[in-house]
């Protein structure tokens, strides 16, 4: 069952400056990345993944927890204790009988805990303009 569709590139269109992520990469050093490119980011152990918008991954030797308060509350929202999702790239939001799943533009699917489905599901509601 679909909740709602959204209209992502009027979301996309009213970007507000957020200071870039500035993170060290072997090859190259120290480099700047725009924050409202990041599409998601996946724990695993003590390392993240972050996905980026134009297909690139990176595997970061810190925890999700050192990189959520380095990001605009308003644009990202925990979906699992292993994601962090930007709400920007959200296209639509499903339920399922094990919590649910949120639709990305990108055509990534990523699971919604139980316990954090009705919160996740108010704050997408409440900042996207169709609900189906």
């Amino acid at each position: 069952m679909t909740y709602f569709s959204s209209a992502v590139s009027s979301a996309r269109s009213t970007q507000i400056e957020w200071p870039p992520l500035k993170l060290y990469i072997r090859e190259t050093g120290r480099q700047s990345f725009p924050v409202s490119d990041l599409v998601y980011m996946q724990a695993v152990a003590n390392y993240s993944w972050l996905n980026w918008m134009d297909g690139r991954r990176m595997l970061m030797p810190r925890t999700l927890k050192y990189y959520t308060p380095k990001l605009p509350s308003e644009w990202f929202i925990r979906l699992h204790r292993n994601c962090v999702v930007n709400r920007r790239y959200v296209e639509r939001l499903e339920r399922t009988e094990t919590g649910g799943l949120v639709h990305l533009t990108t055509g990534d699917v990523l699971p919604v805990s139980r316990r954090r489905w009705s919160t996740v599901r108010r704050q997408l509601i409440g900042n996207l303009s169709h609900l189906n």
